[in-house]
């Protein structure tokens, strides 16, 4: 009898145990639906569609490895400083560790600034000195941005993360903005070969980025007047997309902004991340230019029935006819959290 309620008991409480860990997924995904909700109804924005320039790390270089277990530094890590002296360029870091001194490094990490003495090590092979640091140096590039917050001046681009190549690492960027931009070229992309946007990146600072997420990047503009003229758009939930023709804005060599056709050929609901929306480049115009989708065009805002839907994120690399966009929803929820 006892062993007969102590299993009765076990039972009860795994039920419990069952049944507050699905209420509390639940009230999560229902917290979550109802601050987008919030988002898609009571807010304004206005329609992206502009190529900019998008510096990273505008000084000190990145940590992407590190070799040696003594070293205090981490993956993530900015070094700004050595000896004092700021330092933008891998290069120049080599410079100070091939002087084979104790270095004193200024280190930027969650928004926090450190100091770390560290000593290079002498390569036996090469007989230079090194740090046994990876490293990658401010960069550059250009994108597109999809659409600003109207009363806060948020601005989201991309619709994807700006990574690191090798092994796709999402930089954390704490320092970057989005700059005026020409674009003088096109590269036409073709099947294994993508196409490009090729961009002169101005001085010209328009907005700081504070955040790079798998759905974008995410900022805030700095003069509203730079898109209080734009069109003002609902957002579109992800259940309203349909298989049907849509429309992208985009901006090209001429340097303006313009519309151009597609089509939704697939939606994938349940799914997470930037590859949500399948679509495919329909217009002819667009299609002679740049062959269909190329890096540059990143960010573009999709929108149907009037709605802002989605952001183009990546290219099919044997038909860059095709490619996915993501759901506005995930850029939102990411903007949110800033």
């Amino acid at each position: 009898m006892y062993n007969k309620k102590k299993r009765i008991l076990i039972m009860v409480s795994i039920i419990s145990i069952i049944s507050i860990i699905t209420t509390s997924i639940y009230l999560g995904i229902n917290k979550r639906e109802q601050t987008i909700a919030c988002s898609l109804k009571e807010k304004e924005y206005c329609v992206g569609g502009e190529a900019v320039g998008i510096k990273l790390l505008a000084s000190g270089v990145l940590v992407m490895g590190v070799e040696r277990e003594e070293l205090p530094l981490e993956i993530g890590d900015i070094i700004l400083e050595v000896n004092g002296s700021k330092i933008e360029t891998g290069a120049q870091l080599e410079e100070y560790a091939d002087l084979g001194k104790p270095l004193e490094l200024t280190v930027s990490r969650n928004n926090e600034y450190l100091k770390f003495k560290i000593e290079p090590k002498l390569n036996e092979n090469t007989k230079l000195y090194r740090l046994g640091l990876w490293v990658k140096d401010s960069s550059a590039g250009v994108g597109t941005v999809t659409f600003y917050e109207k009363d806060t001046g948020r601005f989201a681009a991309l619709g994807h993360a700006i990574t690191e190549t090798a092994n796709q690492y999402i930089l954390p960027i704490t320092t970057g903005g989005i700059t005026k931009t020409e674009i003088y070229m096109i590269k036409k992309g073709v099947a294994k070969i993508p196409g490009e946007l090729k961009g002169m990146i101005t001085n010209e600072t328009i907005g700081q980025i504070y955040c790079n997420t798998e759905n974008g990047i995410f900022g805030m503009v700095e003069n509203k007047e730079l898109y209080e003229s734009n069109e003002t758009i609902e957002l579109g939930r992800k259940e309203d997309i349909e298989l049907k023709e849509a429309y992208i804005y985009v901006t090209l060599d001429d340097n303006v902004k313009k519309k151009y056709s597609i089509e939704i050929e697939k939606v994938y609901l349940n799914s997470e991340g930037n590859k949500n929306i399948a679509i495919k480049i329909t217009d002819e115009e667009l299609l002679a230019k740049t062959g269909g989708i190329v890096q540059g065009m990143s960010g573009a805002p999709i929108i149907q029935n009037g709605k802002l839907i989605g952001a183009i994120t990546h290219v099919f690399l044997d038909n860059p006819e095709r490619g996915y966009g993501a759901f506005i929803e995930n850029m939102i929820e990411d903007m949110n959290s800033l």
